[in-house]
């Protein structure tokens, strides 16, 4: 990574040794800084990546370019955006080419179509691609040699602090089979009066957090005491059938083990000590174990 400006904050250029591929990240203020970059005017595949404000959740565009008659290719596409539909949420831009101008129409289709998918099935980001981008026929000898440049990218990318293609949690746990992590795999179970039920939920902690796994049993109605934040997203996810019949129907994040444990009872309460592990500790006694 060669920090063009001498600055984490300004425009980097990467390259791997004996790849032929070259990826910027460039602030979007200074995207007329690269107009003379030689690499910037061929064919290549670039992410947009902003915030939506309004739901509070990160975005990327993914798209992709072919060099041009008059010479331009990428970068002008790139700054097409900051006059038409996405000018009013991206501020960041990843540009994807190579250093000998090896992509051509099929490649750049293929490789636009996969991070598309890549970038859905993680789930982090909301991809703002109205359609899924057409894959192009090609050959299995390329394919091949695409999906190291997919590879390539992905590692680039996330060092470049974008976690777009790192999903959540390795995989779905339905209870049945050992979960991946297994020694982070917590349960919460809670008689809860207003509902005259037992609820029985698992959350696996990760790196980041608290993810409340699918397939969860989730308190339908909400206590007189609850974030606001969790009320509206329990509310949202009700709406659009994501809690159906009390049961969680996809996997949910959370920054703390508290915020996880309110989303499951729809009540304020403490997660370090509602969740436990399969021999009855809880959180806060595994914490304070370490």
């Amino acid at each position: 990574m060669f920090l063009m400006d001498g600055e984490v904050t300004g425009k980097i250029k990467c390259t791997l040794s004996n790849w032929t591929g070259v990826i910027y990240k460039i602030p979007r203020i200074q995207l007329g800084d690269l107009k003379s970059r030689p690499e910037l005017k061929q064919s290549g595949v670039y992410f947009l990546f902003g915030r939506d404000d309004a739901n509070q959740q990160d975005t990327v565009y993914i798209g992709q370019a072919t060099s041009r008659k008059n010479g331009e290719g990428v970068l002008l596409r790139v700054q097409e955006h900051t006059r038409d539909n996405h000018a009013d949420y991206f501020n960041d831009v990843i540009v994807l080419t190579t250093q000998n101008n090896s992509f051509g129409p099929t490649e750049i289709s293929y490789l636009e179509n996969r991070f598309t998918q890549l970038a859905n099935e993680a789930n982090r980001f909301v991809v703002r691609n109205g359609n899924e981008p057409n894959s192009g026929n090609v050959t299995e000898e390329k394919q091949s040699e695409l999906d190291e440049v997919v590879e390539n990218t992905k590692t680039i990318i996330g060092a470049l602090g974008y976690r777009l293609f790192v999903p959540r949690i390795n995989g779905n746990y339905s209870g049945d089979e050992e979960p991946v992590e297994a020694a982070t795999l917590l349960t919460l179970k809670r008689r809860v009066k207003r509902s005259n039920r037992e609820i029985i939920a698992t959350c696996r902690q990760t790196a980041e957090g608290f993810v409340v796994l699918e397939g969860s049993m989730i308190v339908d109605t909400d206590g007189t005491a609850i974030p606001e934040s969790i009320r509206e997203l329990r509310q949202e996810l009700q709406k659009k059938g994501i809690i159906k019949d009390g049961i969680l129907k996809e996997s949910q994040f959370f920054n703390s083990p508290s915020y996880a444990a309110s989303f499951v009872l729809g009540m304020n309460t403490n997660g370090r000590t509602d969740w436990k592990d399969s021999n009855g500790h809880t959180l806060k006694e595994l914490e304070e174990s370490m």
